[in-house]
C-alpha cells in the first residue's frame, strides 16, 4: 500500500491549482498579441501552463513517498567439517576423506535446488569441495559454530550440519553454543568408532620452562594407559636426540591406567634445550603417535648475588632472608658489620641495616663508594652523620628520640605495581620504629609508602627509592620489619603480601639498565599453533628511537636450512611476523649497520607441538548424539549421510521467508516528473511560436 508524507498540508494543493489557473488566465486574457490564437488554441495553452505550475508546486511541498519491497530468503544448509588431524586416527581414516568429499558434491547437488549451501571447515569457509585436508592441529568445535552464529544472525538457517569424531581440545563445549541456534535442526554426521584401542601416551610433562645455569630442575610426566593392565614398558628422556635419562615403569593392574614418574634433571649449558619423552611400544597399541612428546627449557645464567649486612643477628635481616630464599636466582650471603668482605664487586645487592653503627669509618665510606644498588634500613640507632653521608637525596633532621609510624601506600608510586591485596596489607602493617624529625624528599613518584600517625598521613616518607649517578638505593626509614611478616601470616596465614614487597624492592635495585643500542623482544617459547611476532628497536648516539637503519633478521631452522628476513620500520620500531612456525628450536641472529658500526643480537628460542590431536583414539559420538536429539535434528555415521539428505529434503518446516520493508522517496526525485514538467511548458512554448505569439 502506497502512502504520502508532507511537511505541509496535501490540501495547500486546492488553493495553488486555483492560483495556477489564474496565473495562467491572467497571461493568456485577450490582449493584442494573443488576439489571433483561436480559443481552443488559448484554453489549451492556459491548460498547459496551469499544469505546469500546478506540478512545479507539487515538487515544493516535499512529499515523501513511501513504498514496500518484498525479498525472499532462501532456507541456508550450513554444513561444518572438522577437518582437524584427529579425523584420520581410526582404522577406517584411509576412507574418511573420499567418504567427505562425496558427502559434499552429493550435498551441494542434493541441497542446492532448493536451498542456498555453505561449506565451513573449522577455521575457514570452504568453496572447492576438493580441498578438504584433514591437518588441523586442533579441534574448536565452539569457535566456529560461534563464528557461524554471529555470521548468520537474524538469516533463515534451514539446518545445521557438523561432520565430526565428537572430539574436542579447545575452546568450550560445542553442545552450549549450539543451544543458541534455536528452532534450527542440528544433523550431526560421525566417523570412527567409540571402543578404546590398546594404547598408552605421555599425556602431560610438568616443568618450569625456565631454569638456572649449575641448578636441578624437576621434571614430572604422567602417563595414561588404556587397556594396558600391569603391562611394563621402558620411559626415556632424551635431550637434543641423546637419552639422559630413563625408567622402567608399570601400568596399573586395570583397563585405565594412570602413571607418573618424576626425575631431576641438570642444567649445564646456558640456552634453550630440547627435550623429548618417550615411551616404548607396547604388545598390539594402536596409536604410536602419542608416545612420544618434547618441552623447551631455557637455561638462564641470571643469578644475581646479595649481601646482606647487619650488626648482629637481626629480625629484620632474618624476615628479608626468608623472603628471598624462595628466589631461585638469588644467592644470598649475610654478613655482620664487624666481618666485611674485602670486595664488593661480585655483589648486585646490599642489604645494609643500620649503617655506620659498627663505627668503621673505611668499611662505611668503601660500601658508600661502591656502584652498587644498595637498599638502607635507617633504624633510631642510625646517626645523623651516618644518614647525611649516606646522600640519599633527602633532607632528613632528627631529634635524637624516636617515634612509632604506620605505613601508608602512595597510589602515585610508578617504579613497580604491586597486587591490590598487597597495597591494602600495607596500610594494615605493624608501625615502624625510626628517628622523630622530618624527612623532606621531593620525588613523590619514588615513594612506595609514607609515615602514618594513627588515621593521619604525614608527607614525610616511610620507604622511598631514589638513585645517584649509576647507583640505585632504596630506604626504609624505620626498623621492624620482622612485624610486617607475622601480621602478613596472622591476617592471611602466609607472608605473600610481605614476600610481595621485598621481592620486587629486590628485583627493581638489582635490575640493571639496559643499555644496548639494538634490543630485540620475542618469547623463548611459543606454540606451533601460534603466529610468532617479533618487535626491534635500534637508538641513536643519544639514545632516541629511530627507524633510519635496515635491521636483517637470519632465522636457522631445526633441519639447518637459514632464512633471512627484514624488519618492516612502523614509527619508532620494527615489527616482523613470521607466522605460525613447526615444532623444533630455532636459532637467530638480528644485525645492522649505522654510522660505519655493525650491532648484532643473537639467540635462540623453542616452538612447543602440543600435539592435541594425537591423543584420541576414540570417537566421542554420545556428544553428537547429544547435539542432533537438543536440536531436534538426527545423527548418522558418515557412510549414511544420504539419510540426512534426504531428511533435510522432507521436513516443512525448512522454508523461504519472506520479508518486507519500507522505502521512503521523495517525489522530487523521480525523473519522469521532471520530463512532465519539462514536456508541459515545452508544448506550451513551441504552441506559442507556432502561433506567432511571444
Amino acid at each position: 500500500m502506497t502512502e504520502i508524507f508532507s511537511d505541509i498540508p496535501i490540501w495547500v494543493l486546492l488553493p495553488w491549482s486555483i492560483i495556477a489557473l489564474l496565473l495562467s488566465i491572467l497571461l493568456y486574457r485577450k490582449r493584442a498579441w494573443v488576439k489571433d490564437i483561436s480559443n481552443f488554441k488559448r484554453f489549451l495553452l492556459i491548460g498547459l501552463r496551469s499544469l505546469g505550475l500546478f506540478f512545479v508546486g507539487v515538487l515544493l511541498l516535499g512529499i515523501l513517498i513511501k513504498g514496500v519491497d518484498s525479498e525472499i530468503d532462501q532456507p541456508l544448509i550450513i554444513t561444518v567439517v572438522d577437518d582437524s588431524e584427529s579425523m584420520l586416527n581410526y582404522a577406517d581414516s584411509s576412507d574418511i576423506e573420499n567418504q567427505t568429499k562425496a558427502f559434499l558434491n552429493t550435498a551441494n547437488t542434493s541441497l542446492n535446488k532448493d536451498y542456498n549451501h555453505s561449506i565451513f571447515t573449522l577455521n575457514k569457509s570452504l568453496e572447492n569441495v576438493d580441498s578438504v585436508v584433514f591437518n588441523g592441529s586442533e579441534t574448536n568445535l565452539s569457535r566456529v559454530l560461534n563464528k557461524v552464529y554471529d555470521n548468520y544472525y537474524g538469516r533463515n538457517i534451514g539446518a545445521i550440519v557438523l561432520l565430526s569424531d565428537g572430539n574436542f581440545n579447545a575452546g568450550s563445549t560445542p553442545l552450549l553454543v549450539a543451544e543458541k541456534f534455536k528452532k534450527t535442526p542440528v544433523y550431526t554426521l560421525s566417523v570412527g568408532d567409540t571402543i578404546q584401542k590398546v594404547d598408552h601416551l605421555v599425556k602431560s610433562i610438568t616443568a618450569n620452562e625456565i631454569a638456572f645455569l649449575d641448578n636441578k630442575f624437576p621434571v614430572e610426566i604422567s602417563i595414561e594407559g588404556n587397556k594396558t593392565p600391569s603391562e611394563s614398558f621402558e620411559l626415556q628422556i632424551k635431550e637434543d636426540g641423546k637419552v639422559i635419562s630413563s625408567k622402567t615403569l608399570k601400568h596399573q593392574d586395570s583397563d585405565y591406567s594412570l602413571v607418573k614418574a618424576d626425575f631431576t634433571l641438570d642444567a649445564v649449558s646456558i640456552g634453550v634445550h630440547e627435550y623429548t619423552v618417550s615411551l616404548s611400544p607396547i604388545d598390539n597399541e594402536f596409536n604410536l603417535g602419542n608416545n612420544e612428546k618434547t618441552i623447551y627449557v631455557e637455561v638462564l645464567d641470571d643469578r644475581s648475588s646479595v649481601l646482606l649486612i647487619a650488626e648482629a643477628l637481626n629480625p629484620d635481616i632474618g624476615a628479608i632472608k626468608s623472603a628471598l630464599v624462595t628466589e631461585n636466582n638469588l644467592e644470598i650471603k649475610t654478613v655482620s658489620e664487624y666481618d666485611l668482605p674485602s670486595d664488593y664487586s661480585d655483589y648486585d645487592l646490599i642489604i645494609w641495616h643500620n649503617p655506620g653503627v659498627a663505627q668503621n669509618q673505611k668499611a662505611f665510606d668503601q660500601i658508600n663508594s661502591e656502584q652498587i644498588s644498595v637498599w638502607y634500613i635507617i633504624t633510631p640507632q642510625t646517626t645523623r652523620f651516618s644518614i647525611s653521608k649516606l646522600q640519599l637525596s633527602a633532607n632528613i633532621n632528627v631529634t635524637g628520640s624516636a617515634d612509632n609510624f604506620g605505613s601508608a601506600y602512595n597510589k602515585g608510586f610508578t617504579l613497580f605495581k604491586l597486587s591490590a591485596e598487597t597495597r591494602k596489607m600495607m596500610d594494615k602493617f605493624p608501625p615502624l620504629n625510626a628517628h622523630y624529625g622530618n624527612v623532606n624528599y621531593s620525588n613523590n613518584a619514588s615513594i612506595l609508602a609514607y609515615q602514618r600517625v594513627g588515621a593521619i598521613q604525614k608527607s614525610d616518607p616511610l620507604f622511598f627509592f631514589g638513585g645517584k649517578q649509576n647507583k640505585k638505593f632504596a630506604v626504609t626509614y624505620g626498623s621492624g620489619l620482622w612485624s610486617w611478616r607475622l601480621a602478613d601470616y596472622q591476617s592471611n596465614q602466609n607472608q605473600v603480601h610481605f614476600n610481595e614487597i621485598v621481592h620486587k624492592t629486590v628485583q627493581y635495585l638489582i635490575l640493571k639498565e639496559n643499555t644496548s643500542r639494538l634490543r630485540i623482544q620475542l618469547p623463548t617459547l611459543v606454540s606451533s599453533t601460534e603466529d610468532l611476532y617479533i618487535k626491534a628497536s635500534f637508538y641513536n648516539e643519544s639514545y632516541e628511537a629511530i627507524t633510519d637503519p635496515t635491521i636483517e633478521f637470519e632465522l636457522s631452522k631445526p633441519n639447518g636450512e637459514n632464512f633471512d628476513y627484514s624488519f618492516l620500520p612502523q614509527d619508532k620500531e620494527y615489527n616482523l611476523d613470521l607466522g605460525q612456525l613447526p615444532a623444533g628450536r630455532y636459532a637467530w641472529k638480528a644485525s645492522t649497520t649505522y654510522n660505519g658500526s655493525t650491532f648484532a643480537k643473537e639467540g635462540t628460542f623453542g616452538v612447543k607441538d602440543l600435539a592435541l590431536e594425537k591423543q584420541s583414539t576414540k570417537a566421542n559420538h554420545q556428544l553428537l548424539m547429544q547435539m542432533a536429539e537438543n536440536g531436534q535434528g538426527k545423527f548418522a555415521m558418515l557412510s549414511d549421510y544420504q539419510s540426512i539428505l534426504d531428511d533435510i529434503n522432507k521436513r516443512d518446516d525448512i522454508v523461504p521467508v519472506a520479508y518486507e520493508s519500507s522505502t521512503y522517496n521523495k517525489l522530487i526525485d523521480y525523473f519522469w516528473l521532471m520530463l512532465v514538467i519539462v514536456a508541459l511548458f515545452s508544448t506550451e512554448w513551441v504552441i506559442r511560436r507556432y502561433s506567432g505569439a511571444y
